[in-house]
């Protein structure tokens, strides 16, 4: 087995190669691609035998198709922005295809796709991650239960770091897009925009996580689940999530500087710095931004010890009465990933479906998000030989 992972030397890259190496089943070669080669060849050679370093950038699309040639499938862990160019590399490298996510409307680009990939005889999973991922699992578990389904509702919680800490535990890029970008719901059988961090509402997640006030965000589940679920009569979907794990207080300060404009991707003309004369040049204050936070002390590392619940509700009928259902999935600090519940829930998913893809174990071709192609039990059951538990909660009324 062979696997191509794309920006394998990201904060969730490495932990995906980390379990296709150290995990059940160990691939007989990783290749950690990615633009930055100098942190590829140091995860490599951290991870031992068996993986190893390549340069990629993804706006070459050529070059990193003759990269995943003889590869038996690729999980794409870089930023979503380049989401589209990984997937025309697969199409033209003949390779099945994986990625994290891609925040709704890059998702519905995606899926876009599917006819190029159908014939090819190709499979690409969209989302295959905690969330989107193990949480449109959980909704296709919950949903196969019912004869209708009203609502799905999903609750992505975890402990915060320290307090005002500046630790995040995935890309810093797209927790900026979430915190600015309006988040779409689907309500009443329509899709609709609403405010960022908008919805706010407290929510009892599994302990030890327990209470936290969650809010609404841009998420790719809302673009797949309620067209899957159509004929079962979803008419309502909507993502929360707990700050993007940050802690309230630090989204607050985050969202002061991009109420300044200091999260805009449009470039502005700066004094240079230096000697040499009087001159300007042109930056972008979200390159800016990043940049100083990257450097703080924090953000190095997200908390380790972090607990995670992905908490999935489903809301219908069954038998002819009203029943709702709800799913857990919470997970812990994992010693062998060297990571908090939250980064262990994205990273097993993707390298545990990237081994059923790669043994032909999944039979399905096109362009499909996680809720019509992963096996909700047999996830479940990796997750719980990593240390993490799932439990099915189950409301109805009490017959008198």
């Amino acid at each position: 087995m062979r696997v191509v992972i794309l920006g394998g030397a990201g904060k969730i890259g490495r932990l995906i190669a980390r379990d296709l190496i150290e995990g059940p089943d160990p691939a007989e070669e990783v290749i950690v691609a990615d633009l930055d080669e100098a942190a590829a060849i140091q995860v490599a050679q951290e991870l031992g035998s068996g993986a190893r370093a390549m340069f990629c950038d993804l706006l070459d699309v050529d070059q990193t198709a003759h990269l995943l040639y003889r590869a038996d499938v690729c999980i794409n862990a870089a930023q979503y922005d380049f989401n589209l160019q990984a997937m025309q590399a697969c199409l033209e490298a003949g390779v099945p295809y994986l990625d994290l996510g891609g925040l709704f409307h890059m998702t519905r680009r995606q899926l876009a796709l599917d006819e190029e990939f159908r014939s090819r005889k190709l499979l690409a999973i969209l989302g295959i991650g905690s969330c989107p991922g193990l949480s449109n699992v959980q909704a296709a578990y919950l949903a196969s239960q019912l004869d209708r389904v009203e609502r799905l509702r999903i609750y992505n919680g975890s402990l915060p770091p320290g307090e005002g800490e500046f630790a995040w535990g995935y890309s810093i890029r797209t927790i900026l897009d979430e915190l600015t970008m309006r988040p779409v719901v689907f309500e009443e059988g329509a899709f609709v925009e609403k405010d960022p961090l908008s919805g706010e509402e407290f929510y009892l997640f599994r302990e030890p996580v327990g209470w936290q006030k969650v809010h609404l965000s841009l998420h790719s589940e809302v673009a797949t689940l309620p067209l899957t679920y159509a004929e079962k009569g979803l008419r309502e979907c909507f993502f929360k999530i707990t700050f993007f794990g940050l802690g309230e207080e630090v989204v607050r300060r985050l969202k002061f500087m991009a109420d300044l404009g200091l999260t805009g991707q449009e470039p502005v003309e700066v004094p240079a710095v230096g000697e040499g004369g009087a001159h300007r040049v042109r930056v972008r204050p979200r390159d800016v931004l990043v940049e100083v936070l990257r450097r703080r002390p924090t953000a190095q590392e997200a908390s380790a010890s972090g607990f995670k619940d992905v908490a999935t509700e489903a809301w219908g009928w069954r038998g002819g009465k009203p029943v709702r259902l709800r799913v857990d999935t919470l997970a812990g600090p994992h010693p062998r990933l060297e990571g908090g519940g939250s980064a262990m829930l994205v990273a097993v998913p993707a390298a545990e479906v990237a081994r059923w893809v790669a043994r032909g174990e999944i039979s399905q071709h096109g362009v499909l998000p996680p809720e019509q192609v992963v096996e909700p039990l047999r996830l479940f059951q990796a997750l719980e030989h990593r240390g993490a538990w799932t439990e099915r909660t189950t409301m109805e009324r009490v017959e008198i």
